[in-house]
């Protein structure tokens, strides 16, 4: 078997410059949602907040499984602060099924005269989906960080490719 690298210092320039761009695009996406979530403020958004749901939760069991990975997590300290992101994550996965909870008693208020008290719930219900954006947010660039500084302690990135012999007779 036969290593073959890949030059060391152009794959983590490339990485770095990546996750630079996605912290950057990762801020946006949190305004933008956050503008999203301010000019429909009275609408029910259940598919909205199940899909945010869907992509902490599956955010979080990401950073669960890279941290059993031993590979790159070889340092006690990493994957205490790795479980530390993930907490933060899966705690915005919940936050958004309480988001979506309060939609449902939202719609159910619909009656004039409970405008105040839908009113109060919906600012509630706006403020505890924004805090959950920006714990995921906060969880993603905490977790693009600590890709960066592990991707620092690999040594290389190298592909093993395996030669496969020709059977005899095969020119």
């Amino acid at each position: 078997m036969t290593l073959s690298r890949i030059p060391d210092l152009r794959v983590k320039k490339i990485l770095w410059g990546s996750l630079v761009v996605l912290r950057v695009l990762l801020v946006m996406a949190v305004v933008a949602y956050i503008a999203v979530e301010y000019i429909e403020f009275d609408s029910n958004k259940e598919v909205l907040h199940l899909t945010l749901f869907s992509m902490f939760f599956l955010l979080s069991n990401l950073m669960v499984n890279i941290g059993r990975h031993k590979a790159a997590i070889e340092n006690d300290g990493h994957a205490q602060s790795l479980f530390w992101i993930t907490l933060f994550a899966l705690s915005a996965a919940m936050l958004e099924l309480v988001d979506l909870a309060f939609d449902q008693v939202l719609a159910a208020m619909a009656d004039p005269p409970m405008v105040i008290y839908s009113n109060a719930l919906g600012i509630v219900e706006f403020l505890i989906s924004i805090f959950a954006v920006l714990m995921a947010c906060f969880s993603v660039d905490k977790f693009l960080v600590f890709l960066r500084s592990i991707s620092f302690e690999l040594k290389y990135i190298g592909l093993q490719v395996k030669k496969i012999p020709r059977p005899e007779g095969e020119g």
